[in-house]
């Protein structure tokens, strides 16, 4: 008896044990759950109140100062007449603290969707370097010069102290550099680092250093916006290699004119794609791109050219204002822009990526021309309730009537 008593007392302590780990992961996961559906970070318009969706149980630290801050029923609103930073504090059941939320007041913005094809041109900033290989020498034997040495990523900046901003100018400098080892000075991330390498002579009597290079690269995107002092935004994503996935440290590169010729229509599996014709020649030329980010490719557009690409300047909706129902997308597949029907179906408010939305295209007409989403189509600026709100970035291989789109005030913030 005695024994069965402690017996007894041992699974009671287990299972005590087992159910405080239980109600600590749940709270943990309930925690987490909560600190996801809270924005870190919020955009206000100064002199506007702003109403702020927050999950059950949540509720603000209420102010009465520059920054007037309320708690509603499911939520709270805030309103401040001065422009500045500010942080408004966020607790479970006005008790546990949850999270401080980064709170910035700027002036009403306003920028003119676009809609329209452009093509772009883009110099890399040195020679990416896409993979290494073996090569078959001239004696016969197997080399592989630039294994262990470059990296998929990296950039040739210059070989033997000599820049070499094309491939032909790379070549020409290994077939003079023959047998010799050569210093090489390569960007690998933010950091310039100089590598040692031989050419080896190959069965066709040339020197080779077995190694993959592209330099520059172009295509076609739709332009998302332009702002009263001409600066731009497209894409809502970078511009990276097609093979390795890098995004490209470019030098430089343009905006062109073009003209769709043809549409590929989006199947399950099989993405679409826009077809056009971009002729890179001085009168076409309407920007001059300087940055390619993660969440798009920016510059300044040529003053007529501004006018010409540019639509009615509408207000930015913040991602507070984003909900869940219809929209549309600006987009010209048959030389004027047009508006089309889309549902957003998602929204990650916390998202500082180039998917802060999941988007569906719903309109018959946009449909039966390209099925969905498509190539060509990234940069299309996403309109609800009269604001500007995002742009299109990607397409849903699986089902290209879906895909994923940018907060507009992401991308204004690069």
């Amino acid at each position: 008896m005695i024994r069965q008593n402690s017996v007894l007392r041992r699974w009671r302590r287990w299972l005590i044990l087992f159910l405080a780990a239980d109600l600590f992961a749940a709270g943990f996961l309930f925690y987490r759950y909560m600190d996801s559906y809270v924005p870190d970070q919020l955009y206000a318009v100064v002199g506007e109140t702003e109403e702020i969706s927050l999950p059950f149980g949540c509720e603000t630290e209420e102010s009465r100062e520059v920054l007037q801050v309320t708690n509603k029923e499911s939520g709270f609103s805030m309103v401040s007449g001065s422009t500045g930073n500010y942080q408004v504090s966020v607790k479970l059941f006005g008790v546990v603290p949850l999270k401080n939320v980064d709170v910035r007041v700027i002036r009403e913005m306003k920028v003119a969707p676009s809609g329209e094809p452009i093509g772009i041109y883009v110099e890399t900033n040195g020679l990416l370097v896409l993979d290494t290989a073996e090569i078959q020498g001239e004696d016969g034997l197997t080399y592989a010069p630039g294994e262990n040495i470059l990296r998929t990523g990296d950039y040739i900046l210059k070989w033997n102290n000599n820049p070499v901003p094309t491939i032909a100018k790379l070549n020409q400098a290994i077939q003079e550099s023959g047998r010799k080892k050569v210093a090489v000075l390569i960007r690998r991330g933010n950091e310039n680092l100089k590598v040692a390498m031989k050419p080896v002579q190959a069965t066709d009597h040339t020197f080779k250093i077995g190694t993959w290079v592209r330099e520059d690269t172009q295509g076609i995107g739709t332009l998302t916006y332009v702002t009263e002092d001409g600066r731009f935004g497209t894409l809502g994503h970078g511009i990276t290699d097609a093979d390795t996935g890098t995004l490209l440290d470019l030098q430089g590169g343009e905006l062109y004119r073009t003209r769709i010729l043809g549409i590929t229509k989006g199947a399950s599996g099989e993405p679409g794609e826009l077809q056009g014709y971009i002729n890179m020649v001085a009168d076409n030329e309407i920007g001059e791109i300087t940055k390619n980010t993660s969440l798009g490719v920016f510059g300044k557009m040529k003053q007529a050219a501004g006018e010409a690409y540019a639509g009615e300047a509408l207000p930015v909706g913040m991602k507070q204002e984003i909900h869940q129902g219809d929209a549309s997308v600006y987009v010209n597949l048959d030389g004027m822009a047009k508006s089309y029907r889309i549902r957003i179906e998602e929204i990650n408010m916390n998202s500082t990526d180039n998917k802060s939305m999941v988007i569906r295209i719903t309109d018959s007409r946009l449909l039966s021309m390209t099925g969905g989403i498509v190539q060509g189509m990234s940069g299309s600026p996403i309109i609800q309730d009269e604001k500007i709100v995002g742009a299109v970035t990607h397409v849903l291989v699986d089902d290209p009537t879906k895909g994923y789109g940018v907060f507009i005030e992401t991308m204004l913030s690069q």
